[in-house]
């Protein structure tokens, strides 16, 4: 509210200072042109400096509500100022300059209902002020100088009903059409913050960010909703938090503009009433690659090939679109039920991506002395040459998910995520079918060490080859809806089924 705010009221008051600076000109011949130009200069210079220092400070409502009072009762004082300016020099003229400065009090009380998002009291209370003060001066005045009061006797006597009128009148149009701003105003906020979504139980929470099973109000449709708690961001060091929401915008953005069925998809983002921000996406009922292998042992090498190519579409989508995933893991790869299809793989957490064309420029979005990724499953380049990093990279970390999948073991499985990331650069892995008792098919092994080369260059270029060579791997039985389906339900059971 307090942008909004800002908004508006720089924008009235640039131009009713400039107004004023235009409509004092008509007072040239009765006070003399030296006053008036300077009266006429410090009008520009409040109006530039007032809607330059309203936009650009980021203050919360309390100050913008003190610089409202101040601008208003300034404008309304300047009014009643130029009354006796012009009364004082010639009594006779106050008459017809009272009658217009009236005119203006009452402009500018309809104008702080107008232009100023406030609640009925306070604009009740704002609308009195700016009546009251110029008229409490000029009884003042009256009273302590007998030059303003003659040119007050002169401006307001048979007057004083006709400014009553005009004042009270102005006053009750400037209460009723701040009271039917802030309605709507308030009415359209709450529709633009609504986030639709009940949230029913919290399934996963870490740093700044939770993620929600919840449901849409209307549709009754599961949903996982990603929150980041504005309580959390409050206590972090500003530029932390900055990057927190780059990322949590980033992600939620680049993964709604994806199409492919093996993406998560998002259907809504924005900031709950309470000023937490959220995105909403389907709800998958199932568990992530790190989980299956965790639980259930490495996965027979026609399986593997299965779920490779479903990640395969995904990746190829995002390449598509110039974006590099650079966190391909087996925790970002969720098995979950689609239709009648229980191994349906979901690509998540889009949070790391980034434009090909942006490498250069900002390599990372992380925080000062990391780098992006998962060590377990960085490519080499990443380490060797951040900005020159391609597709290729993720081509990589999916080679590591593929070894991952047939042995049960990393890559490189060290101490210190430091001691991996420098075997990754170094050392040439060792043959999946060196470390696992399942059978893994020649062809399927010579694509995870193709996409396990240190050279980019050397391997895949594309998840799209990548996927056309999988295609072509000789399996002794394919993984097909009714394997699947009985995994499902031996392991699974009723979970599976929901």
């Amino acid at each position: 509210m307090a942008y909004l705010g800002q908004r508006l009221l720089s924008g009235f008051t640039a131009v009713v200072f400039v107004s004023l600076a235009l409509i004092t000109l008509r007072d040239a011949n009765v006070i003399g042109w030296g006053w008036l130009l300077t009266r006429i200069f410090v009008l520009l210079v409040m109006a530039a400096a007032t809607a330059v220092i309203v936009m650009r400070a980021r203050w919360r409502q309390r100050p913008l509500r003190v610089v409202e009072a101040v601008v208003f009762v300034t404008l309304s004082l300047y009014l009643v100022a130029r009354t006796y300016a012009v009364g004082v020099v010639d009594p006779g003229a106050a008459a017809a300059v009272w009658t217009s400065t009236v005119a203006g009090i009452g402009f500018l009380m309809i104008s702080y209902g107008l232009f100023v998002v406030n609640s009925l009291v306070r604009a009740a209370v704002g609308v009195m002020l700016i009546g009251a003060a110029p008229l409490t001066l000029a009884f003042f005045a009256r009273a302590s100088n007998p030059d303003w009061g003659t040119a007050f006797d002169a401006a307001a006597s048979g007057r004083l009903f006709e400014t009553a009128l005009i004042l009270g009148a102005s006053a009750a149009v400037a209460i009723f059409v701040a009271f039917l701003t802030f309605t709507l105003f308030n009415y359209a906020y709450d529709q633009r913050k609504r986030t639709f979504y009940d949230l029913e139980e919290r399934i996963g929470s870490g740093g700044m960010g939770e993620v929600w099973r919840g449901r849409h109000q209307t549709l009754a449709r599961p949903t996982a909703i990603k929150l980041i708690r504005e309580d959390r961001i409050k206590g972090v060091d500003a530029g932390h938090a900055r990057r927190v929401l780059l990322r949590f915008e980033r992600e939620a953005k680049a993964t709604a503009a994806l199409r492919s069925p093996h993406t998560i998809e998002v259907y809504d983002f924005g900031v709950t009433a309470d000023g937490h921000f959220f995105y909403a996406m389907e709800f998958l009922d199932g568990l992530d690659l790190q989980s299956l292998v965790e639980r259930f042992g490495p996965v027979p090498a026609e399986r593997v090939v299965h779920l490779l190519l479903q990640a395969c579409d995904s990746l190829a989508d995002a390449h598509d679109k110039s974006m590099i995933h650079r966190d391909i893991k087996p925790a970002n790869l969720f098995l979950s039920r689609l239709g009648p299809s229980r191994d349906h793989i979901k690509l998540l957490d889009f949070g790391l991506v980034q434009r090909a064309e942006q490498v250069e420029q900002s390599p990372q979005l992380t925080e000062e002395g990391t780098t992006a990724g998962t060590p377990a499953y960085m490519a080499p380049e990443m380490v060797v040459n951040p900005t020159g990093i391609d597709d290729r990279l993720d081509i990589y970390a999916l080679g590591c998910v593929g070894y991952w999948l047939t042995t049960g073991q990393l890559v490189f499985d060290t101490e210190s995520g430091v001691a991996q990331v420098v075997e990754h650069v170094k050392t040439p892995p060792r043959l999946p079918s060196q470390r696992t008792e399942l059978p893994i098919p020649p062809g399927l092994e010579a694509i995870i060490m193709t996409c396990l080369e240190k050279d980019p260059a050397d391997r895949f270029q594309s998840a799209g080859e990548m996927a056309a060579a999988l295609r072509e791997v000789p399996l002794p039985e394919p993984w097909d809806v009714r394997r699947a389906d009985e995994w499902w339900d031996l392991h699974m059971g009723a979970a599976s089924a929901a």
